[in-house]
């Protein structure tokens, strides 16, 4: 779970600053930068697994325009930091587990262009970049209780850069304890160098001997963007697909089958597929069950309506399909990590986003139970509905600001974001809003007000 992220040079962001709840939803009208936070957090996700070019050429645009432009000209380096809470334990990809003492992490982050001797760009590369524990005393995410935190005497950082300011020379990953295959140990860093460094120090963990590097780095490169793609959905799926549902739900047959199988019972033969049917019927009433058929070499889905007529994945709407694919996370036994999702609402009826919101938050709701695999939902939307369904403490509200540089008098814009709607009269305008405030940002956005 992501609890705070810092954002600068990075697209519209300048010195941005935002906290994450386990269920927040970024609300505003269109070109707010409601889609360029989730490319900063898909941007992370990426760049936890490959390298910064790899990473780069999967976002919109060109490498050179994800640095913020001013007119002052472009930025030459980018910042990120995040703090996350962490699962105690886990299995790595070869089957070792492992235990963590801190589940407070915040991670560091920044690429810089590198310009040649004419000006032309030379590449981007990682120039900073550390993971450190949090302290208890200066942990500011006040909905995480004492009791899921864990606790670290370490004193030193389990990934930094080091050499001269400047001019930094290597990075140095360090040891932090056993794992259950007792490779682990404490002992001399290991140093790559930065010189060169065109990926992160992170995404070279791919073991359970570095515990808490590799739980940062799981928790980064398992971060799931739903960009459902209804025709992709419709498609029966091989039986040999993977079991977590691709991005654009390409394998969502196989995903419901597998569900199906993995948690029947005697008593539930359908397991949880009776309970995404529920959820769905919630949301459209004229839906009764969600059917999942054998083939011979693939899976297929389809519903049956409450007058009893069944219709295949081929006719379904698209709406119904985004919000089975939806379903089909929300209700994973073993869901855990973080869903980014826009526009949740689409498809939706008005009088049903309510339900669907509620269904949203109560699987990211946070348990003091240390064992509970901790789930993350990310929503952005630009829908009045869906803000007036929401908590007061889970709206992000986001808009651009114009400022005035005071050294060279020119103009920018930038990416605003205000959390948490507040009440009373000591409200801080740079930080709060008023619920009627939001309203108004979105109703602007329609030509409404």
């Amino acid at each position: 779970m992501i609890t705070r992220i810092e954002i600068d040079g990075f697209k519209t962001f300048d010195q941005f600053e935002l906290d994450f709840r386990p269920f927040s939803a970024v609300v505003g009208p269109n070109a707010s930068g409601k889609s360029n936070l989730f490319d900063a957090l898909r941007f992370l996700s990426l760049l936890a697994q490959t390298d910064i070019r790899s990473a780069m050429q999967e976002l919109r645009g060109e490498p050179e325009e994800l640095f913020r432009r001013t007119p002052m000209g472009t930025s030459p380096a980018m910042r990120f930091a995040i703090e996350v809470l962490l699962n105690e334990d886990g299995i790595d990809a070869f089957g070792t587990r492992y235990q963590i003492k801190a589940r407070r992490l915040r991670y560091e982050l920044c690429l810089s262009i590198r310009v040649g001797p004419r000006g032309n760009p030379q590449g981007i590369f990682v120039t900073h970049e550390r993971c450190d524990i949090i302290p208890r005393k200066s942990d500011a995410a006040t909905f995480v209780s004492a009791k899921l935190v864990g606790s670290s005497g370490r004193k030193t950082p389990f990934l930094s850069m080091v050499g001269e300011e400047g001019k930094k020379s290597a990075i140095e990953i360090r040891q932090d304890g056993p794992a259950e295959s007792g490779t682990s140990k404490r002992g001399r860093p290991i140093t790559l160098s930065a010189a060169e460094a065109s990926r992160t120090a992170l995404s070279t963990i791919s073991t359970a001997e570095f515990p808490h590097l590799y739980a940062l780095r799981h928790l980064l490169s398992s971060m799931r963007f739903l960009e459902i793609n209804p025709a992709a959905a419709r498609r029966p799926s091989d039986k040999f697909e993977a079991k977590f549902l691709h991005p654009d739900a390409s394998n969502l047959a196989a995903v419901l089958a597998y569900l199906r199988d993995g948690s029947a019972t005697e008593a539930r033969p359908d397991g949880v597929l009776n309970d995404i049917s529920t959820d769905l019927a919630s949301l459209i009433p004229s839906v009764k069950k969600v059917e999942v058929f054998d083939e011979a070499k693939d899976y297929s889905f389809g519903v049956r309506t409450s007058d009893g007529l069944s219709f295949s994945s081929r006719v379904i709407s698209d709406g119904t399909l985004r919000l089975l694919a939806l379903l089909s996370i929300l209700n994973d036994p073993d869901r855990a990590g973080i869903l980014c999702f826009e526009e949740p609402e689409n498809g939706v009826h008005e009088g049903r986003i309510g339900a669907l919101i509620e269904l949203l938050r109560d699987a990211s709701m946070l348990s003091d139970i240390a064992e509970m695999r901790l789930f993350q939902v990310l929503i952005n939307t630009h829908s009045p509905a869906v803000l007036g369904a929401l908590l007061d403490e889970e709206i992000i509200a986001a808009d651009m600001v114009a400022e005035i540089d005071p050294q060279t008098r020119s103009r920018q814009t930038k990416t605003r974001m205000r959390v948490g709607v507040q009440t009373g009269l000591e409200l801080d305008p740079s930080r709060h809003l008023t619920r009627a405030e939001v309203d108004r940002i979105l109703r602007r956005q329609s030509g409404e007000a």
